[in-house]
């Protein structure tokens, strides 16, 4: 399971009991996980990339060294969202021979081609589009910011930890499925921990400096490429974008398609049961 940003290891700490031990917590004992939850490099404890180019393809070869060499595990199951669905699309798209299927809470990357012989857009996929564009500029300046010129916005992050817990604990509120009150969601022990965790590792430079390398090599689909491990796709209301199916099939080899009754970006964290039961039911048919 992948984290993102601003996010780290720790917001897979709800879900783990529904995926290690399903039967303590109303579910069937046979869909038990094994689970793995690395953090991305430059998060949190995590080594920082000591040269150009860790971006999520690269870090989805790691996770493919880690598992299958490292861990002995020749095939395995991936779950991510936010930057941890690039790199779990990563991993169905380069090491589709050792992934029994990727569930993913958001899809937004690869973007499918949308060249002259693509199939036209549908109505839905339009709306997806204008609604980036209008959540880009209403929300989204921290991207360009943290994809163009990461390193000054990092000086007065580390130097600060009242700007580091302000411009952190910001996404988890707009973010989330809490109407503006984001203690409804997470408690302040939750949020400080995640805070705590990249101020004395000192790693919010390291993090953000992701969003440059990724900006630099956006994975586009060509024409004829396509994602081919098996795909789930749990929608939650306030995710950042919502796409419709079409939009993931143009991609992705989606056999799941779940719209889910609350939760938002940070699911693993804010609906943790209701993410597993959605990730063990995809699972399951592979088992």
């Amino acid at each position: 399971m992948t984290h993102g940003w601003p996010s780290c290891f720790f917001e897979m700490t709800k879900i783990l009991p529904f995926l290690a031990d399903p039967g303590r917590h109303g579910g069937d004992p046979a869909d038990a996980f094994d689970l793995v939850v690395p953090s991305l490099p430059g998060f949190g404890f995590s080594d920082h990339a000591m040269e150009r180019g860790m971006d999520v393809q690269r870090v989805a070869g790691l996770w493919h060294t880690l598992m299958t060499a490292n861990l002995g595990y020749p095939h395995f199951a991936a779950q991510g969202g936010d930057m941890g669905a690039g790199v779990t699309a990563g991993l169905g798209y380069a090491h589709t021979a050792n992934l029994y299927g990727m569930h993913l809470t958001s899809m937004t990357r690869p973007t499918p081609y949308l060249g002259p012989d693509a199939t036209p857009l549908t109505a839905a996929e339009q709306a997806l589009i204008d609604q980036r564009a209008r959540w880009q500029q209403a929300e989204g300046g921290y991207t360009p910011s943290q994809g163009t010129k990461p390193q000054p916005l990092a000086y007065g992050l580390n130097d600060s930890p009242a700007g580091l817990a302000a411009w952190l604990v910001e996404k988890y509120r707009t973010w989330s499925d809490c109407h503006g009150d984001v203690a409804a969601r997470y408690t302040k022990d939750n949020l400080r921990t995640i805070v705590t965790l990249y101020w004395v590792t000192q790693t919010i430079s390291s993090s953000t400096r992701m969003y440059w390398e990724n900006q630099r090599t956006l994975w586009v689909m060509g024409k004829d490429d396509k994602v081919l491990a098996p795909a789930g796709m749990a929608l939650f209301p306030q995710e950042i974008a919502r796409p419709p199916r079409e939009w993931g099939e143009r991609s992705s080899h989606i056999r799941r398609w779940e719209e889910m009754p609350r939760g938002g970006h940070f699911a693993a964290l804010e609906a943790p049961a209701l993410l597993a039961q959605e990730v063990r039911a995809f699972f399951r048919p592979f088992r």
